[in-house]
């Protein structure tokens, strides 16, 4: 679960649920997920996550998977198919790095993953926690608040993407 000053203080306070209940349905599905064809895998993924997970998060999170999948299909190697994905997010969403939102983490850690999933935490990790010093948000609820509530408090929704490499990469 995120930190409380993650969930609450630099956005409307749901991140938390919202991962907790899209996590417990991606486990609940687990049995059924294709984990052998990464193509079908992110296809699944984004389909339960448009299915169980509100919010702008839950969009565009299964658009990311969606895309991935499609990227995949064509033949491209995971990291360039979940690449693929984070650029058809950012077109389809309009954040950037640096706008203070998931994309912070989460295009660091794609960039890093070819070196591991040590690295990927790693640059998550770095991009998440950038976020607390950034005092404007250009996208997301977080954008509607000002910069003393914004600063010194990681984006919720970078945190999670920190959290979930740090995660894979100890497995």
């Amino acid at each position: 679960m995120l930190p409380v000053s993650a969930r609450t203080k630099s956005g409307d306070g749901d991140t938390g649920s919202t991962l907790a209940n899209a996590s417990r349905a991606l486990i609940g599905s687990m049995d059924s997920l294709p984990l052998a064809d990464f193509t079908q895998l992110f296809r699944a993924i984004g389909q339960e996550l448009s299915q169980t997970m509100g919010g702008s998060s839950g969009v565009l999170l299964a658009i990311f998977f969606a895309a991935a999948g499609d990227a995949s299909s064509s033949g491209l190697q995971m990291r360039d198919a979940l690449k693929a994905g984070l650029e058809r997010m950012q077109q389809i969403g309009g954040a950037k790095p640096g706008d203070r939102t998931m994309i912070d983490a989460l295009q660091p850690a794609l960039e890093a993953l070819g070196d591991g999933f040590g690295a990927a935490a790693a640059a998550a990790r770095k991009g998440a926690d950038h976020t607390a010093t950034l005092s404007k948000a250009n996208a997301g609820r977080a954008s509607y608040l000002n910069a003393e509530q914004l600063m010194g408090h990681n984006d919720p929704g970078a945190e999670a993407v920190a959290l979930l490499f740090e995660h894979l990469a100890r497995l």
